[in-house]
């Protein structure tokens, strides 16, 4: 049959096995190696790629040794009983019609864990930890471990194994001079530090035999200082050919290194070059790898001699059918991997299960399936942005009869404003797949029409999709209504005239991606072949004219950012040239965290350093004074300043568009809000398709007809009190949950939030919620009214000697202690809590309430908070945990003035001794800085977040709790004083104590 990929389809004889065509799924570690049922889901996502047409699939890192896990409990191959678990992937991809190797990866200094090893104790720049060199011996023992990895991968059925030796990992580390400073016989000279996986291949070969497919990923280009030399990739991989190695893939980059390699800002097929110079050098296949995502890219590179195979891997992720549909002729209906990073190499680095922006679906198989119809239901999507297109494709495929509307001319949204950035032309990809998508599912289509709410109820629609997206909202600033303000949208959308100096408020992915549009000259001509859509892109969706991007000229990309394509430098860096930048850009945000840190975990820095090399200044911490004709007057670090610029571009946030919503609802219409509608913090398609294809996969005619943001949590503005919105029903506290914060307000606001017997009560089980909640990652405690805490209601301390009254002494004795006990268990909540906790001070923080907030792991105040701890006014006793814990934050003898003396602190003070993290300016600052603080740790891997959590409690003395065990006897001894029961009685009434003795 004639194909328009006969490279690409072409079978590839490896001599003992064949493999179907010259496509390779390349090896991406996914999270289900350690989720429960992983290997169930592994089995079914590797299955559906090999159903799709893969010539061949490597797994994700499988370590062959303890120290070689990226993370205590990480996946490895050490053992039968580890082996067998395996079978069930295998199996099921043969079944399919597949072959799959086993990736072995020793992470070496990558290793996320305290007992990392590498060939030197040189501690990695992304890794927390130092690691221990690794002795002769056992670096021996290394080398067996992996031939042991590859026999026992042999027994569970792969049909081969691929040896990482690139990206920096352990092996990288020794043939690299820089992280290789032994002087043993796998140090000094190349031959020596060679030597390492040499040995390797050829125990492994020993091991499986002739007839397994051993594939060594060969570190072709370090981009690192003191990498290797193109001399000495020629001589190691023709030691490897050697050694019994059957097929060399590329390796590009360390993980260390500052150059990207993957991400869409890498024009397609950027690294082939780096293949190709070992093309007659070698006699076993090359695979090219990287930015490779469309069949005609991969054509390319094969009928023109740079490689015998092509890895992909993303590619698969986005489209399983990838390699049927180019051979069936469909290549127009590929899902094109965009290389944004978001849900794929974000999640893997945040300790998330894999999946893709543009497929949900990728390693969830088993997880969104469609439910049955009861019935086939008329469905109108209200906006054809990228939630409401996943949302009408994947419901019209399900069986749902869908009417898509939009008021624009054109399918997209504000994918129609981010195609247009320089470094993201790959969203074209995306908007030419749903429009394929839409037609062969039978949407039917209606834009450039802004439809109603009356007439979608007259239509006979009972269900409708709100993906009507966002409405830009503008900041309260003097002059914001200035000629010179600009918002996102009059420039990227309506093409506004901009000058050449522009200040960017806002910096967030919105305000990076306005300033790398203004970088880019509108006004010159592109070199000719050097703007062209990526291939596959039809005409007709248009080009941004005169913008040149590095992302689609290769040459310009190696310039700026430094990337040597000769071979005549070590690591295959040179210095990096920058072109003429037409326009002087500052970027800036309230926040004073670091700009930019809001971006993907995985691409944040490439962005922020494409801007700085190109002289953006970024500032933080801004407050926003005016704008008028002089330009904009800003205050930072205590400091007023005037930008002189000629417009400001307002990128700073923007509020969902619902406003058919309330209509819809009141004629008995079932409302759903996805994407930008439902949420609109920050314009996120990676949730907003997620959404999409959800709520598409499980919709039916049993909804009700309220209105649903799907997938949400129950949230709660901060302040404002809306019961249904609340995550936990309590009488002293209100508990609400957004964006994996967990707010916990004391509200017992009319009585100066004094703890009384059901706040304590509450307090605990507040807290045990926030520790077994998963959704919950992080939680902040503040509270509502004047003050944060007045200490302990004294009233229930009065009502106390009835609940304990008894005949004999020693029992009520033992009564109250326990009493006590239970009391400091509520305090010792928050720290047994496994989640941080963030506690928000203002107003007075009076003695339980001190109690209380050095049980949080960090403390913030506004700077009209004060803490006392008044010990000295009822008898010295009265607080439970003060005296035990508090000298672990600020002394002893701090502690005891403060308890002896009555003494007030006031903020600055608590910050300048430590008690407090930070103080803000006022309580409205206090609260926004805090739940910023707090969403940027919940934004962290659950791992990452449980580790701070455990070092903080750590750091603590962990005697503590054994101590106010003591404590509280002898505070139960001392309270039966009728002297202190006096004291007590003249604090409530305001009067002098009578004291019997």
């Amino acid at each position: 049959m004639t194909t328009a990929y006969p490279h690409l389809l072409s079978p590839l004889d490896l001599g003992f096995t064949t493999l179907k065509n010259r496509v390779l799924m390349g090896s991406m570690h996914v999270g289900l190696e350690e989720a429960p049922n992983g290997f169930e889901r592994m089995a079914a996502f590797y299955a559906e790629r090999a159903r799709g047409g893969v010539g061949l699939i490597v797994t994700g890192g499988i370590a062959p040794n303890e120290q070689g896990r990226p993370m205590p409990g990480g996946a490895a191959m050490t053992t039968q009983a580890e082996a067998d678990k395996h079978k069930v992937v295998t199996e099921a991809v043969h079944a399919a019609g597949g072959k799959i190797c086993m990736q072995i990866l020793h992470f070496g200094r990558y290793a996320y864990h305290p007992e990392l090893v590498a060939p030197s104790s040189l501690k990695a720049p992304i890794s927390p930890f130092p690691p221990k060199a690794l002795t002769t011996e056992e670096v021996k023992q290394t080398v067996q471990d992996y031939a042991n990895a590859a026999a026992l991968a042999q027994s569970a059925g792969y049909d081969g194994v691929e040896i990482m030796g690139s990206e920096g990992y352990l092996i990288n580390e020794f043939i690299a001079a820089q992280t290789n400073q032994r002087d043993d016989e796998y140090g000094g000279s190349y031959e020596n530090r060679i030597r390492f996986p040499l040995e390797i291949v050829r125990r492994t070969r020993e091991r499986v035999g002739a007839n397994f497919i051993l594939i060594f990923r060969l570190s072709m280009l370090d981009l690192v200082e003191g990498g290797s030399t193109q001399e000495e990739v020629v001589q190691l991989a023709q030691a490897l050919e050697a050694a019994g190695v059957t097929i060399l893939n590329t390796g590009i980059g360390w993980h260390e290194a500052r150059i990207p390699t993957i991400a869409t800002k890498v024009p397609r097929a950027a690294w082939a070059w780096v293949t190709e110079q070992l093309k007659g050098k070698v006699g076993i296949p090359l695979v090219a790898t990287n930015r490779i995502n469309t069949p005609e890219v991969a054509e390319g590179i094969l009928a023109s001699g740079q490689a015998d195979m092509v890895s992909m891997a993303r590619p698969f992720l986005a489209d399983p059918e990838f390699v049927n549909k180019a051979a069936a002729g469909r290549a127009q209906d590929i899902n094109t991997c965009i290389a944004c990073n978001q849900a794929c190499l974000d999640h893997t680095f945040a300790g998330k299960i894999t999946s893709c922006l543009v497929n949900p679906r990728a390693c969830h198989e088993t997880i969104l399936v469609p439910l049955p119809l009861s019935k086939k239901e008329r469905v109108a999507v209200v906006g054809a942005g990228p939630a409401g297109l996943a949302f009408a494709t994947e419901a019209a495929q399900r069986g749902l009869d869908v009417t898509l509307f939009d008021a624009g001319a054109e399918i997209g949204g504000q994918f129609n404003v981010a195609k247009q950035i320089p470094g993201k032309e790959e969203f074209y990809e995306t908007l030419r797949y749903f429009g394929e998508r839409l037609k062969q599912t039978g949407v039917k289509v209606q834009l450039g029409q802004r439809v109603g709410a009356d007439e979608l109820v007259k239509q006979g629609f009972k269900q409708v999709v709100l993906a009507t997206g966002i409405t830009p909202r503008l900041p309260e600033i003097e002059g914001i209504a200035h000629p010179k303000v600009l918002g996102y949208l009059d420039v990227l959308r309506d093409k506004k005239p901009v000058g050449k100096k522009v200040a960017v408020i806002g910096a967030g992915g919105i305000g990076f991606d306005v300033s790398e549009y203004l970088l880019h000259a509108a006004d010159v001509a592109p070199s000719p072949g050097s703007a062209r859509p990526p291939e596959g892109v039809q005409p007709s969706l248009g080009r941004p004219s005169g913008r040149l991007s590095a992302s689609l000229d290769k040459a310009k990309f190696f310039a700026e950012w430094g990337v040597e394509t000769t071979g005549a430098t070590r690591g295959g860096l040179q210095a990096a040239h920058i072109p003429h930048v037409p326009r002087q850009v500052h970027l800036l945000q309230r926040k004073s965290s670091k700009v930019g840190e809001g971006l993907g975990k995985t691409t944040g820095w490439i962005h922020r350093t494409g801007l700085k090399n190109r002289g953006v200044h970024m500032l933080a911490g801004i407050t926003y004074r005016k704008i008028d004709d002089a330009g904009l007057h800003i205050t930072v670090d205590g400091q007023d300043k005037l930008l002189e610029v000629d417009n400001v571009v307002v990128c700073a946030g923007q509020d969902p568009n619902r406003e058919l919503q309330a209509a819809l609802q009141a004629q008995g219409v079932a409302v759903h809000l996805i994407g930008g509608a439902d949420k609109a913090a920050e314009l996120d398609a990676k949730r907003a398709i997620k959404q999409g294809t959800e709520l598409a996969l499980r919709l039916d005619s049993s909804d009700t007809t309220k209105t649903l943001a799907f997938g949400a949590i129950p949230a709660s503005v901060i302040g404002q009190k809306d019961a249904k919105n609340q995550a936990l029903e309590l009488s002293t506290l209100s508990v609400t949950l957004e964006n994996h914060v967990a707010t916990v307000r004391l509200n017992r606001a009319d009585k100066a939030n004094a703890m009384n017997a059901a706040m304590w009560q509450e307090i605990r089980q507040a807290f045990a919620w926030v520790d077994q909640t998963p959704a919950v990652r992080v939680a902040v405690l503040q509270a509502e009214g004047k003050l944060f805490c007045s200490g302990i209601d004294l009233a229930m301390m009065m009502q106390m000697p009835a609940q304990i009254a008894d005949d004999c002494e020693g029992r009520q004795r033992e009564k109250l202690r326990r009493v006590i006990l239970e009391l400091q268990d509520t305090l010792s909540s928050l720290e047994r809590c496994r989640k941080p906790v963030l506690a928000a001070i203002h107003g007075a923080c009076i003695g339980g309430g001190v109690d209380l907030v050095v049980c949080a792991d960090m403390r913030y105040a506004s700077s009209d908070a004060h803490f006392s701890i008044k010990e000295i006014d009822i008898g010295m006793v009265a607080d439970v945990g003060t005296l035990q814990r508090l000298p672990k934050l600020v002394g002893q003898g701090i502690t005891r003035e403060l308890a002896y003396t009555g003494r007030k602190m006031d903020a600055a003070e608590a910050q300048r001794i430590g008690l407090v993290n930070r103080v803000f300016d006022s309580r409205e600052a206090l609260y926004a800085g805090v739940h910023e603080i707090a969403a940027q740790i919940a934004a962290k891997s659950p791992l990452s977040i449980r580790g701070s959590k455990e070092m903080l409690n750590y750091a603590r003395d962990h005697s503590v709790a054994d101590g106010l065990n003591y404590v509280a006897t002898w505070n139960a001894a001392m309270l039966q004083s009728d002297d202190l029961m006096a004291a007590m009685m003249a604090g409530m009434s305001k009067q002098a104590p009578q004291f019997k003795d």
